[in-house]
């Protein structure tokens, strides 16, 4: 009898720990050495809904696709007492999203800076090119073309930067990161030609850039998920020196490095 409730309590014990741990899981901090897909959507959870504010600092907005979800947590903890790194609920996934939910995302807040990207997603291959946002469906690169097209990308690039400017805040634009080879839906040799596209309106309008695809090629790309565009949380730590070292030089009046 000893031996049966001995079991039973081990049973008991064993499902409580496991429902406590599953408990934990979904609250507990995003680890600094792994990324699992856990891990991931923690980050995404507290990057996007715990948001703290504090109305003695500049606040900062985060434009960006799954990879920018990534560096908001850790971005907002190096600039912590700095200001406040804030970012939509959403993948802002391509200058198509976004040029249709900006205004949205800007509300009525006044922004000392903005960060913002975009180019994973317009060079991405779909059905249709120029599909609505939410309409679009990822295919092999010879099924199908880019999502937006170079020549329209730039374009989209410039009415994002004029509406952006209107805010008076301090623009930031971060060059897209490297797709590795084998990557669903990409091409890699693409990156290159978005990003020269991307830097030719920034050089022409005057806007800072966060050269994330140097930062990801000179050591994030280690940490590198095989054959997809993410990062591993080392990865997304290292993105995240660049990204908040680029919002706090034009916060204090200094250029960025």
């Amino acid at each position: 009898m000893h031996k049966y409730i001995m079991t039973v309590l081990a049973a008991i014990v064993a499902a409580a720990g496991l429902v406590s741990y599953r408990h934990a899981c979904a609250h507990e901090a995003p680890s600094a050495d792994l990324n699992t897909h856990r891990e991931q959507e923690q980050n995404r959870s507290v990057a996007i809904f715990e948001a703290p504010v504090d109305p003695h600092l500049p606040s900062v907005l985060i434009i960006g696709d799954s990879i920018s979800i990534s560096y908001t947590l850790p971005v907002r903890q190096r600039l912590e007492g700095i200001a406040n790194v804030i970012r939509p609920v959403a993948n802002c996934e391509s200058t198509l999203t976004i040029l249709e939910k900006l205004d949205q995302w800007l509300g009525q807040g006044k922004w000392a800076v903005i960060h913002f990207n975009a180019g994973l997603h317009d060079l991405e291959h779909v059905q249709s090119e120029n599909i609505a946002p939410g309409k679009q469906i990822m295919v092999p690169v010879e099924a199908g073309p880019r999502w937006v097209s170079i020549e329209s990308y730039r374009a989209n690039l410039e009415k994002i930067v004029e509406r952006l400017k209107k805010t008076g805040a301090k623009l930031v634009f971060a060059t897209t990161t490297p797709v590795p080879a084998g990557a669903k839906s990409r091409v890699s040799e693409d990156v290159a030609r978005y990003n020269e596209a991307a830097l030719s309106v920034m050089r022409e309008q005057g806007i800072e850039i966060d050269d994330l695809y140097s930062a990801a090629i000179g050591s994030a790309d280690r940490f590198q998920k095989p054959r997809d565009v993410h990062f591993f949380q080392k990865g997304s730590d290292i993105l995240a020196d660049s990204v908040a070292a680029s919002i706090r030089a034009p916060l204090t009046g200094s250029k960025i490095l």
